[in-house]
């Protein structure tokens, strides 16, 4: 399980862009979105798991997020579709491997705004696939070339401060190998967790769903 602190809390896969819609409705009527500071947005997904009866949720693989993230970076593009699949737990929970992994690549962007913060990237040993772990805290001690077998600790999540600038959640996002390799030998910095809907097709086959990945089972509130 990729938390091994919440083996036992209750979870539930949301649509952030649906419960954002509903949200924004009630508290604002700017043209600014206040969900762009993660303070505000760290409380809008805790009442989200409150109302819900939830400790923690997940989702937004291929989601449409134009609501939620209104007026950052992704308006430039029209880039919405989210890639991968969200964790929205703590700053400073544990982040583990459920599945044999090296590490490939361990980087940040910090201090860019709305970025990958601290991101570890790893190949998995058992498909075609590579996994970004991104918005962590800093990476202690893990090394590139480290071999990371199930249940072994990656990371933790990040605060606000170092994760890019988001409220605090794990983005993962699962990337076919040939393609990662692609972008390798060409810019790995146009690699985004975000993408138009107009290559969603595309988006779907290069970018897996990270799910299966996480050892965690779908249940939709």
């Amino acid at each position: 399980m990729i938390f091994p602190e919440l083996k036992m809390k209750r979870f539930a896969k949301i649509n952030l862009d649906a419960e954002a819609r509903g949200w924004l409705a009630e508290h604002t009527s700017e043209q600014k979105n206040p969900l762009l500071n993660p303070l505000v947005c760290e409380k809008f997904v805790e009442q989200c798991h409150q109302r819900l009866g939830i400790d923690f949720s997940f989702g937004g693989w291929m989601e449409n997020r134009s609501t939620l993230w209104r007026g950052s970076y992704l308006d430039d593009d029209e880039r919405y579709v989210h890639l991968g699949i969200d964790f929205n737990v703590p700053a400073g929970t544990a982040v583990a491997v459920s599945r044999p992994t090296i590490v490939l690549r361990i980087d940040t962007d910090h201090p860019e705004p709305h970025g990958w913060g601290n991101r570890v990237i790893v190949d998995d040993a058992l498909t075609d696939c590579v996994l970004v772990f991104a918005h962590l805290a800093h990476p202690g001690n893990l090394r590139v070339g480290d071999t990371l077998n199930d249940g072994e600790i990656l990371g933790r999540v990040g605060s606000s401060s170092v994760n890019g600038g988001w409220f605090p959640h794990l983005h993962v996002q699962c990337i076919k190998r040939e393609y990662y390799q692609f972008l390798l030998e060409n810019n790995l910095c146009d690699l985004d967790g975000y993408g138009k809907s107009d290559d969603i097709e595309f988006l779907r086959a290069n970018f897996p769903d990270p799910i299966l990945y996480t050892g965690i089972v779908e249940h939709n509130h």
